[in-house]
Parts: structure tokens; sequence; C-alpha cells
């Protein structure tokens, strides 16, 4: 189905949806890994990095966690720290906080939306602990 069926169907909502969780995909995040280390921004590239395995652990022993939500958290996070500019942080935020209504939208569980915001949450803090340690040595 293009995109004209679905606009013309009337799931112009669901395509939103979709769009926006999308930011919160494996290769959308492993696009901006890439960019990062075209660059010189060692911490910013260790935070993403580093989170990324560790939510993938979370996932493991916390069962039935959104890892779009989580991934997007992740990149929520780490780029408003990077850019340090409000205008930009809360635009995130409320893109972040559309694809948590658009999971809602798309019939996600309320739990899997929850422990997904929790993957996000304690991959982000462990990233940014273990990046204090790690990227001092690299410098």
């Amino acid at each position: 189905m293009n995109s004209d069926t679905m606009t013309r169907s009337g799931n112009v909502k669901e395509v939103v949806s979709r769009d926006l969780i999308a930011l919160g995909g494996l290769p959308f995040y492993l696009l901006i890994i890439v960019r990062a280390s075209i660059g010189d921004y060692p911490y910013f590239l260790s935070h993403v990095a580093v989170a990324l395995p560790v939510v993938y652990l979370f996932s493991k022993i916390v069962k039935g966690s959104n890892l779009h939500i989580a991934r997007a958290l992740i990149l929520v996070v780490f780029t408003s720290m990077f850019y340090e500019h409000l205008p930009f942080t809360i635009f995130a935020s409320l893109v972040w906080a559309c694809m948590i209504l658009s999971l809602y939208y798309l019939n996600v569980s309320g739990r899997e939306i929850i422990k997904g915001i929790a993957a996000g949450a304690v991959s982000a803090a462990i990233s940014y602990l273990l990046t204090m340690v790690i990227v001092p040595l690299w410098i």
C-alpha cells in the first residue's frame, strides 16, 4: 500500500504514528552513531554507543520493553546534552512525547511503554556513568 492510498483511506494518523516511532528504530540509532563517529565527539559517541548494548541487555532482563521508545529516550537525553540548547531539548522532548502517544494510538500496551521508558532511562544513566570512566582514558 503506497502513501497516497494510506492518505486517501483516512489512515494519516497511523502513517504519522509509525513514522514517529521509526525515530526510535535501530537503523536511525545506528545512523546517529555513524555520524557521531565522523566528528570529534568522543563523549557523545560513547554515550550512544555504550547505551545500545546496555538497553539490549536490559530488555533481555525485563521482558516486554518497547525498545523504540527506549532508544528514542536515549537519543533525546544525549543529543540534548550535546547541543545544550533549550529549544532543541523542548522540541526533542515533544517529539518523544508524541512517540508515546503514537504507541498508544497503535495499541501498544501501557506496560510495554513504561518498561521501555525505564529501559531507556536506566541505559542512559549507566551509559553516562560508564562514559565518564571510559572517555578520559581515550583522551
